[in-house]
């Protein structure tokens, strides 16, 4: 009898996966964004075509490139995402929000004081907050290599 397949004979052209090593394995191709043969990796190419970019235009296309990216499931229709295509990056982004201010000394808890000219020229005070944080927002992760099987 013929021995099964195993898991990397059954997993489609154009399957993503993140592997706990540097390098890529067998069968697979790093998610770089390099531009590769169309020839080469035909059944790569019939399966993913020119999405993540069409390379020269006519023999080479480019894979996806998720380097330092969080991938996000697709909303296709369901309303969380709306009106982003399939494939689309997104910038990052900070979801509008206040801060409650305890006190109203410039030096006191961290504050600072703007002022503000209303439309009828009186000055007035607005109190805001400090900046605080890095340079980016973020959840807790860890960093893996994702692949694409070819």
């Amino acid at each position: 009898p013929k021995p099964p397949p195993t898991f990397t004979q059954r997993t489609p052209t154009g399957a993503l996966m993140d592997f706990a090593m540097p390098t890529a394995p067998a069968g697979w191709l790093k998610c770089n964004g390099a531009e590769i043969s169309r020839t080469v990796y035909a059944d790569l190419f019939n399966a993913i075509g020119t999405i993540w970019g069409g390379g020269n235009g006519s023999t080479t296309f480019n894979l996806p490139d998720f380097r330092g990216e969080f991938r996000r499931g697709w909303d296709d229709g369901r309303g969380t995402d709306a009106g982003r295509s399939f494939a689309a990056a997104q910038a990052d982004a900070f979801r509008a929000h206040t801060h409650q201010l305890v006190g109203n000394d410039a030096d006191t808890g961290g504050q600072s004081r703007a002022v503000h000219i209303d439309d009828d020229g009186k000055e007035g005070r607005i109190d805001v907050t400090e900046p605080t944080g890095g340079n980016e927002t973020r959840p807790r992760n860890i960093a893996v290599l994702t692949c694409i099987k070819f």
